[in-house]
Formats: C-alpha cells, sequence, structure tokens
C-alpha cells in the first residue's frame, strides 16, 4: 500500500511538474519581445495600411513574434483597435530601431 501511494505522488509530481514547465515555455515563447518604445522603431501609417499589412511588411525582422502576435503587440503597446489606425498616424512596432 505504501508503495501504491509512493508512485500515486510520483505522477502527481510529474504532472503539476510538466503543468509548470508548459506555462513558463508559454510565456517564453510569447513574450520574447519586452516593451520599451525607446527601442523600438517609429513608423507612420501610409493611405491603405492595416495592421496586417504592417506585420506582413515588418514581422520577418522579429523572427520572435508570428503575424498575429505582431499585430497584437501594436494594439497593445500603441493602445489601439486594429480597425481604427489612419494614415500619418505613429505606431510604435516591435522591430528593434
Amino acid at each position: 500500500m505504501n508503495e501504491h501511494l509512493n508512485r500515486k505522488l510520483k505522477g502527481t509530481s510529474f504532472v503539476i511538474l510538466f503543468i509548470v514547465l508548459t506555462i513558463i515555455l508559454f510565456f517564453t515563447l510569447t513574450n520574447r519581445v519586452a516593451a520599451d518604445g525607446n527601442d523600438y522603431k517609429t513608423i507612420a501609417v501610409e493611405k491603405g495600411d492595416t495592421l496586417w499589412s504592417l506585420a506582413q511588411r515588418y514581422h520577418s525582422s522579429n523572427s520572435g513574434l508570428s503575424e498575429e502576435a505582431f499585430v497584437n503587440w501594436i494594439e497593445r503597446e500603441n493602445g489601439i483597435d486594429r480597425n481604427f489606425i489612419q494614415p500619418d498616424q505613429k505606431l510604435i512596432i516591435p522591430v528593434r530601431k
């Protein structure tokens, strides 16, 4: 019976460890870019630009982000909604200067 309890505890410990490592890995991969406007490029929106077109144009300069994560980063750091960008608007994008 004691052996059964030990196996159960080892199994539970393994599951908890796996969950913790998964969470750490998730945050490491999704938060590779720290938000500091002084380190990132500022661009002016041109007529016809969308956040998705900006992501397609610039995200290859930041291989740590997918296009969707790139768009989400721009929205979050610039305090905007993807449907409301206008020509000549200045945006900080996650591309190092």
